[in-house]
């Protein structure tokens, strides 16, 4: 499978990628404003079609949030996540100066997370993590 990366996406891309996934759509001005404060960006192209992505929130310092890590369903299990993170992965370590850590967080979709473990991703709760949490507040 020949996969292409760029580093941007349209409202509407990102959007037809949430819904591939059962993710609710977002307003447009929203999912503009999120792409528009997104860190760095990777998507997956293959034939034309966008078919994942993953984007990166940071502040610059020390931590940085992998956020919307998606692959449409119909292109699973074809190595296009494997791709994106490493790609993502690959941008992290190299935006690092000697001497800096980052921490990179995510909220691993349910039944997602032995994906992420092979990159080293460590599985919360544990020992000495408690568990990731989430509030959704609307307007």
């Amino acid at each position: 499978m020949d996969i292409k990366l760029k580093h941007s996406l349209t409202v509407r891309e990102y959007n037809d990628l949430r819904e591939s996934v059962n993710w609710k759509p977002l307003p447009e001005a929203q999912a503009q404003r999120g792409l528009n404060n997104t860190y760095y960006l990777t998507a997956a192209v293959y034939d034309g079609e966008t078919v994942g992505m993953a984007r990166l929130i940071s502040d610059g310092g020390y931590v940085a949030y992998l956020a919307d890590v998606i692959v449409n369903e119909n292109y699973q299990g074809h190595g296009i996540g494997r791709i994106i993170l490493d790609d993502m992965l690959d941008y992290i370590k190299n935006t690092l100066s000697q001497g800096d850590m980052v921490m990179v967080v995510l909220v691993a979709a349910k039944g997602k997370e032995e994906f992420y473990e092979k990159f080293g991703f460590i599985n919360r709760p544990n020992d000495i993590y408690g568990a990731g949490m989430t509030l959704f507040m609307n307007a």
